[in-house]
C-alpha cells in the first residue's frame, strides 16, 4: 500500500474508506428493542465497477476436515445515487443481502482495510452480493441510546448475549425490510459467531430469515483456547467485574480519534524492529504466533481503526466461558441467577435450535479457536454442511481479517460456499 494513502486511510471512517476505494457507502441507523442506536454500513457497486460471475471462481484443492426498536428504524444514506439508478436495471434490487459481522473490540472497518480486490466486503460486492457491515453496540460507530450516554453505567450493562438477543435481530429485520428480501446470508468472525449462536438459541424464529451462515474462527466453547493474554485475564475475571461495578470503569479499549492518530503515526515512523516487537506483543499474544500473513506496513492503518471498543462485561462473559467450559448465559452469582434464570447456574444456550446450514472455517494456529472446541461446536449444531481448515499452517485469528493471502486462502472459498446454501 502507498505510504501516503495508508496515512490518509488510517484516519478515515468506514464510509470514507469505502468511498476512497471506489465503492458507494451508505450509513443506516438501526434501533434495537432496548433502545440502542446502531450504525450499519452498506457497500454498493459504483457504476464503473462490473460485478463478477461468482461461478468463475474456481476452488483449488484444500485440506478439508469433514464433521461426522425504537418505534421506527431510519436510514441515513450518503449523497450518492441509489444503486438502482446507477445500475439502471432491476438486477441490483435482486441481490441477496449478506451480513459480515465483526469480532470483539472491532468494527465494520475490519472488512474493508485490505482494500479493493482483497477485502472480504469488496470480494463479495464484486461477486454480486448486497453487503452490509453492522457495528455492535458500544463500538466506535454505535454509541447511541435513547436514554443513556456512554458515561452512564447503565449504558454498558451488556455482554455478547444482548448483542445476539437484540442487535442481530434488529439488524436482520431492518435489512430485510429495506431490501424487500425474505432471507439473507450471515458471515461472522469470532464474537460475530458467538452472538449469532446466541440469537438462534434464544430466538429460533430467525432460522426462517437466514439462508445460511458462515462461521470464521467460531467462538462458543473456549476450554482449549491458548491465548497467553486470555489465560492471564481469566485469573482476574472477578476483579474485572468488581472494577466495572464499583469504579465505574465499563469500556474496554475505546477508539479515541486523537489517540488513534498519534498511535498510528508512531507505528508508521518507528523502526521495523519496534513494529515487529509490538505486533508480536499485541496481536500474536491473542491470535497466534508465527504467522507471516500480516503485512507490517498495514499496522498504522489497522491501529487507526482497531481496537474500536467494547464493554468490560463482554470480556468477563468470555472469561466465564473459559472457566466453565460451557456456552451459557452470563453468570451473576447463585443468588442473582436464581432470580433471573430460576436456577443457581446460568442456562446453557441450546445450539440444537440452529437449524440453518452452517459452514465453519478455522485455522490451526488460531489461539482462540482450538480444533477440539470447533468439534464440540460441530457436534452440537444439527446442520453443519462443511468444516474447513484454512490451508496455511500458521493462519491465526486476525489473518481472517487482514491476512495478505486471505482472498486466495479463504475469501474465494467463501464465495463458493455461499452458492451451496
Amino acid at each position: 500500500m502507498d505510504r501516503a494513502a495508508s496515512q490518509d486511510e488510517a484516519h478515515m471512517t468506514t464510509p470514507e474508506l469505502i468511498k476512497a476505494h471506489g465503492y458507494i457507502p451508505e450509513t443506516h441507523q438501526i434501533w434495537t428493542e432496548d433502545h440502542y442506536c446502531l450504525n450499519a454500513h452498506r457497500v454498493l457497486l459504483s457504476k464503473d465497477r462490473v460485478p463478477l460471475n461468482a461461478d468463475s471462481i474456481k476452488s483449488t484443492s484444500t485440506p478439508v476436515v469433514d464433521s461426522s426498536s425504537e418505534d421506527s428504524n431510519s436510514s441515513s444514506s450518503s449523497d450518492y445515487q441509489s444503486i438502482q439508478e446507477i445500475c439502471g436495471s432491476s438486477d441490483a434490487i435482486t441481490k441477496l443481502p449478506v451480513i459480515i459481522n465483526h469480532g470483539l473490540v472491532s468494527s465494520s472497518a475490519d472488512w474493508v482495510l485490505l482494500g479493493p480486490g482483497k477485502a472480504l466486503a469488496y470480494v463479495l460486492c464484486d461477486n454480486g452480493y448486497d453487503v452490509w457491515l453492522p457495528n455492535a453496540r458500544g463500538n466506535t460507530y454505535s454509541k447511541g441510546h435513547k436514554h443513556y450516554s456512554t458515561k452512564d453505567r447503565e449504558y454498558w450493562d451488556f455482554s455478547w448475549h444482548e448483542i445476539g438477543y437484540y442487535d442481530l435481530p434488529a439488524t436482520i429485520d431492518y435489512i430485510l425490510k429495506k431490501t424487500g428480501h425474505s432471507e439473507l446470508y450471515y458471515i461472522g468472525h469470532s464474537q460475530g459467531t458467538t452472538s449469532f449462536y446466541v440469537m438462534m438459541s434464544e430466538r429460533p424464529e430467525y432460522n426462517a430469515k437466514v439462508k445460511g451462515m458462515i462461521s470464521l474462527a467460531p467462538i462458543a466453547f473456549l476450554s482449549n483456547q491458548r491465548s497467553p493474554l486470555f489465560k492471564c485475564l481469566v485469573h482476574f475475571n472477578d476483579i474485572l467485574e468488581w472494577i466495572s461495578y464499583f469504579i465505574n470503569f465499563h469500556q474496554w479499549f475505546p477508539r479515541i480519534r486523537w489517540q488513534a492518530r498519534v498511535f498510528s503515526t508512531l507505528l508508521r515512523n518507528a523502526p521495523y524492529a519496534v513494529t515487529k516487537g509490538f505486533c508480536n506483543c499485541w496481536f500474536h499474544l491473542i491470535a497466534g504466533f508465527g504467522s507471516d500473513q500480516l503485512d507490517k506496513s498495514m499496522l498504522p492503518l489497522i491501529f487507526g481503526h482497531f481496537p474500536a471498543g467494547a464493554a468490560i462485561k463482554q470480556i468477563v462473559h468470555y472469561g466465564q466461558s473459559i472457566i466453565s467450559g460451557c456456552f451459557r448465559k452470563y453468570d451473576y452469582g447463585a443468588k442473582m441467577n436464581l432470580m433471573l434464570y430460576g436456577s443457581t447456574q446460568p442456562p446453557k444456550y441450546n445450539l440444537e435450535r440452529v437449524k440453518i446450514p452452517v459452514a465453519i472455517f478455522y485455522g490451526d494456529n488460531d489461539f482462540l479457536t482450538h480444533y477440539e472446541d470447533v468439534q464440540k461446536l460441530v457436534n452440537r449444531l444439527p446442520n453443519v454442511i462443511e468444516v474447513k481448515k484454512v490451508p496455511h499452517e500458521k493462519f491465526n485469528h486476525i489473518d481472517f481479517l487482514w491476512g495478505r493471502d486471505a482472498r486466495t486462502l479463504l475469501y474465494n472459498r467463501i464465495v463458493i460456499m455461499l452458492k451451496k446454501f
